[in-house]
Formats: C-alpha cells, sequence, structure tokens
C-alpha cells in the first residue's frame, strides 16, 4: 500500500518539514511522480524508525546517517544469512551434515 506525503504525515505523526528534510538528506527515498512523493511500506517502516531516533532516543541529526547506515549493514547481513541457511538447508543430508560439522555448528 503506497501512501502521499500528506498521508505518512498523518499515519506517522511526524512534521511535513521533518520529512521533507529526511528526504532531501536522502535517508527515505520515495518514488517521485507528477504529482509527488509515493512513500512504498518500506519506506513508511523506515520513516517510523527514522522518527524513533529523532524524537524518542534523541539521536542527534548529524549522527543519524551513521546510524541508518550501521542498521541497514545488519539488515543486509541478515539477508545474506538467510540466503546461506536456505542454501545449506537445500543440500543432500550427507554434504549439509558434513559442512555444518565442519563449521563447528549443530546439525539442527
Amino acid at each position: 500500500m503506497a501512501l502521499r506525503l500528506q498521508e505518512v504525515v498523518s499515519v506517522v505523526h511526524c512534521r511535513q518539514d521533518d520529512l521533507e528534510f529526511w528526504i532531501t538528506e536522502r535517508w527515505v527515498r520515495p518514488i517521485r511522480d507528477d504529482t509527488g512523493y509515493l512513500f512504498a511500506e518500506a519506506d513508511i517502516a523506515r520513516i517510523h524508525l527514522i522518527r524513533d531516533l529523532v524524537e524518542d532516543m534523541a539521536v542527534e541529526r548529524d549522527t543519524v546517517p551513521m546510524v541508518l547506515s550501521l542498521i541497514d549493514q545488519v539488515h543486509g547481513a541478515h539477508r545474506h544469512l538467510t540466503r546461506l541457511v536456505d542454501a545449506i538447508d537445500a543440500l543432500p543430508e550427507p554434504t549439509r551434515g558434513e559442512l555444518l560439522r565442519r563449521a563447528g555448528l549443530p546439525k539442527d
């Protein structure tokens, strides 16, 4: 479900000028069309995160990009690990067992 800027401001309970700043800083990257910005669910989740960082956790504006970068890296690592686990699970049992044994991991 995609939302427009005013809808996001209402749903996320943030100020429009803050949201526009976050867009300018590229902390959030909505699609822009002829009628304005269009925010996907992932954009809205990121806006919630940014609002929480700035308002609830009092993270300074110049620190937000570093925090977002670290969070993005953790999510990227999680995606890679998920793919790796799926690939290991798809291996035939003898191969999977040997791989887990060599890695020092439990079979289950």
